[in-house]
């Protein structure tokens, strides 16, 4: 259980400076724990260790210096054959609540075992709570409405 709550703090504080969005606003989405699960569940304990211990490091170092954090992001995770696909997996999925196929190349060299690598959403509730819709100042289609005459009311610019 503290493995699993370690990790799952880990997974938020490296979600924060690969959203944008400060942890409060993470938590608020209420999906946190299922992108955690998720991710685990897709790629497999040893490979998610791997990747949470990699981002501990980087957290660990970097003190929360935004130059230092971004140079490591990119350097240590987004630029990196086996972290970058999962690393953009979790931004997407924090954004669009979906997940996208990592890619053959990494399948074939990193996914042994990899279960439901397919494009999904991970939840009805997933998509509902996109960080994509307040990015964009609107809602989700089909839920989530912003009430009756909001139609007169002129968009955020």
């Amino acid at each position: 259980m503290e493995k699993t709550t370690a990790g799952l703090d880990n997974f938020i504080a490296i979600s924060v400076p690969l959203t944008g969005y400060s942890r409060v606003a993470l938590l608020a989405t209420g999906m946190a724990t299922d992108y955690y699960h998720a991710v685990r569940r897709i790629i497999g304990d040893d490979r998610m260790d791997d990747f949470l211990a990699v981002t501990a490091d980087i957290l660990q170092h970097t003190h929360d210096k935004a130059p230092a954090l971004d140079r490591e992001i990119r350097q240590q995770l987004l630029a990196s054959l086996q972290y970058g696909p999962v690393t953009r997996n979790i931004i997407q999925l924090w954004y669009w609540g979906a997940w996208l196929p990592l890619p053959d190349a990494w399948i074939a060299k990193y996914g042994k075992g990899v279960k439901g690598n397919e494009n999904h959403f991970i939840s009805p509730a997933a998509y509902q709570q996109g960080l994509i819709w307040q990015a964009m100042g609107s809602h989700p289609e089909g839920s989530k409405q912003p009430g009756f005459g909001s139609w007169s009311i002129a968009p955020l610019s």
